[in-house]
């Protein structure tokens, strides 16, 4: 399953040396050239096979480092980590996943964290969002109404909702997660896409303004319940199977009646260490 990021990324732009040499390691490593545990080649052979400086490698390193796919240590080398050391939010990381081609078993992941977070911050959107961000979310849901044959066009104002969505929740942490949902969104609608079809399309609206339409009367648990449908109902149409259990929901009943930062605190509890 091969897809690009550049419904919502420029595929275009222009990169500079270290950012290549940064992208060619990383595509190497994810394709097993480089397998977990192996220790890069030297400079010297780096540098000529990117045809770069010192300093573009140096720099191209020290971000893969950054993003945990590798780790430089002194007189041993530069060892290949394995994925559990990876930031998997980060935006080139994901675009790498799908450059190189997605399976089921990662989309699955990336649900997953949707299915995780997203309904969290609905909910919160749905208390904290202002008039102005609100109206982002209305420009973007009818910018898709507006792209019934236009799947990039569809695209683009549907990551423009989830990310209007996430600047309302108020929440960085959960505004980090803009780049799980753009993959998500970008490997879904290459799979399957919402304009397909007139049912289809009719559907992913609908959930859509049902989302919408909880957030606008400010409705925490009607926001995260919709999302929460839409997600699973997005799984189901790329063939990824979602079962009781099977993924991690947040627990909305804190926000059933919420109508101020104070009641969303308010059901959280924090346990001691080992508890």
């Amino acid at each position: 399953m091969m897809t690009s990021m550049s419904d919502y990324r420029t595929a275009s732009r222009t990169r500079s040396a270290h950012d290549l040499v940064a992208h060619g390691i990383g595509h190497s490593i994810m394709q097993g050239r480089y397998p977990v545990g192996s220790t890069l080649p030297g400079d010297a052979e780096l540098m000529e096979y990117f045809g770069v400086s010192r300093t573009a490698l140096r720099e191209a390193l020290k971000t893969l480092a950054a993003k945990g796919l590798i780790e430089s240590k002194t007189k041993v080398g530069t060892r290949v980590l394995g994925r559990e050391n990876w930031n998997m939010f980060d935006a080139d990381i994901l675009e790498w996943h799908l450059e190189i081609g997605v399976d089921a078993k990662f989309l699955g992941w990336l649900f997953e964290i949707r299915q995780a977070l997203e309904p969290l911050a609905c909910a919160t959107a749905a208390i904290r969002r202002s008039p102005e961000q609100l109206e982002r979310m209305r420009d973007a849901l009818i910018g898709m109404a507006r792209c019934r044959d236009d799947r990039r066009g569809f695209t683009r104002s549907d990551l423009a909702f989830h990310q209007a969505i996430l600047e309302a929740s108020g929440n960085p942490f959960l505004q980090s997660i803009g780049s799980v949902i753009g993959a998500a969104l970008a490997t879904s609608f290459d799979v399957s896409s919402p304009v397909s079809s007139v049912e289809r399309f009719t559907v992913v609206m609908r959930l859509h303004q049902a989302v919408f339409d909880a957030i606008e009367r400010k409705d925490a648990a009607g926001a995260g319940h919709a999302i929460s449908t839409l997600i699973v109902q997005t799984a189901a149409r790329v063939g990824i199977t979602t079962q009781a259990g099977a993924i991690t929901t947040v627990s909305l009943h804190a926000f059933s009646e919420a109508n101020s930062d104070a009641s969303i605190t308010s059901g959280l509890r924090l346990s001691p260490r080992g508890q």
